[in-house]
């Protein structure tokens, strides 16, 4: 049986997945941290090592991620540079991002991103180029720019693991 990871399944390395699950601007642009933790066990079945990269503010979001992971991940949140950051991004297959400036850089750098959008408006800041995925569940409260939100967060909330993990595979067979 054939799996969307096939063509990567020749080469001498294993799929190269950064996991950018902060945002500088607020709680409002940040999907669920145990919920990228569902998507990164999904698929544990794959040759994949997880680059996990963020900011120094963002080093404690790597803590439910690689706690009891079985997974190959690297953990780089504010251990990088500007530079090194670069580097990285440079050498991905695939970005898994919130609305963040490694976002911007992956495309930049015309590396596909999954991208998820709650607060923000896509149209305005999201990754341009039909190698990227935005994932976004419109609601009538968004978009909102809030840095927090002050409901239910249901326009993060109704971005599922699945539909993500969903969303990587059929990027990766782009």
């Amino acid at each position: 049986m054939t799996t969307p990871f096939e063509p990567f399944l020749t080469r001498k390395e294993p799929v190269r997945i950064g996991l950018s699950p902060g945002a500088e601007y607020g709680p409002a642009k940040r999907w669920p941290i145990d919920r990228f933790r569902r998507v990164m066990d999904q698929l544990l079945p794959y040759p994949i090592v997880w680059m996990l990269l963020g900011t120094p503010a963002e080093a404690s979001l790597s803590i439910p991620l690689l706690e009891s992971f079985p997974g190959r991940v690297e953990n780089h949140i504010g251990k990088t540079s500007l530079e090194e950051l670069i580097t990285i991004i440079k050498q991905l297959d695939l970005l898994l991002t919130n609305d963040t400036g490694s976002m911007h850089l992956a495309a930049l750098f015309h590396i596909p991103t999954v991208a998820i959008f709650g607060s923000t408006d896509p149209t305005l800041t999201g990754p341009q180029g039909s190698i990227h995925r935005v994932l976004r569940h419109p609601v009538e409260c968004s978009p909102c720019f809030l840095r927090t939100c002050p409901i239910d967060f249901r326009c993060m909330m109704g971005i599922s693991p699945e539909e993500v993990a969903q969303a990587i595979t059929e990027t990766l067979i782009q």
